[in-house]
């Protein structure tokens, strides 16, 4: 298996060649196959969603998508983060560029691999109820 990897990736709602429910799926998917030479996979990956990732206005948004999750860790600071912008040339070919962006603050609100309660790792994290 790979490197853990946490990518976080800004695309405009409308933009995205995929039904709105779809979207995110569909960008975590074509990042997959574009740089890391696979397909996503609901086993090993994962994907943070906004609210709003299926807006039916023109708006940007982010997405997270954590690679090649093996365990569940308290402590990001290990883990590779790169964030990238996508365009879809006429709504079919995506282009991935680097983007330069602190978003600290948007990576730290997300557990690593999901799947846990997102409200219980948030106070965790502010220090509201113990880890135990």
């Amino acid at each position: 298996m790979t490197e853990e990897l946490r990518i976080a990736i800004r695309y405009n709602t409308l933009d995205v060649p995929s039904l709105p429910s779809h979207r995110a799926q569909q960008v975590a998917n074509d990042f997959a196959i574009l740089k890391l030479s696979r397909h996503f996979s609901n086993d090993q990956d994962f994907i943070h969603c906004p609210t709003d990732f299926d807006n039916s206005a023109s708006k940007y948004v982010w997405i997270l998508c954590d690679f090649n999750v093996r365990d569940r860790r308290p402590d990001l600071h290990n883990i590779p983060t790169q964030f990238w912008k996508v365009n879809y040339a006429n709504n079919q070919l995506a282009t991935f560029k680097p983007h330069q962006t602190n978003a600290k603050h948007f990576l730290s609100i997300y557990p690593w691999g999901g799947r846990d309660n997102i409200w219980e790792y948030r106070l965790q994290q502010k220090g509201t109820i113990s880890s135990d």
